[in-house]
């Protein structure tokens, strides 16, 4: 009997993120946090992601393009993670430390 490994989110650093996000230019990258924090600040091509989103965007992108969550420190952009991944998506990643961090490594990362 063969058993089937459940897909897994990865967690990475804020500096990992940033060299992801640089380097992958199909990756969509999604933030989390409340609108009003968003709308104050995002990190460059962010879009905002609430869970009422969730279905339309899930119809847009394919199973196995990057997608990168972030939020406030790092907690809820877990939970995003999980359901990409619960709905098979391959490549799900979250950011450690959440959107300051994240904005200060893809400063640095230029």
């Amino acid at each position: 009997m063969t058993s089937l490994a459940k897909p897994v989110f990865h967690r990475l650093s804020p500096s990992e993120a940033a060299a992801l996000i640089r380097s992958e230019p199909t990756a969509t990258v999604f933030d989390v946090r409340d609108l009003a924090s968003y709308q104050k600040a995002h990190v460059d091509g962010a879009a905002h992601l609430a869970e009422d989103r969730f279905p339309a965007w899930m119809r847009r992108l394919p199973k196995e393009a990057p997608v990168v969550i972030y939020c406030y420190h790092g907690n809820a952009s877990q939970t995003f993670a999980q359901m990409f991944v619960d709905f098979r998506y391959s490549r799900v990643f979250s950011v450690d430390g959440g959107y300051q961090p994240l904005a200060e490594a893809l400063v640095a990362a230029g």
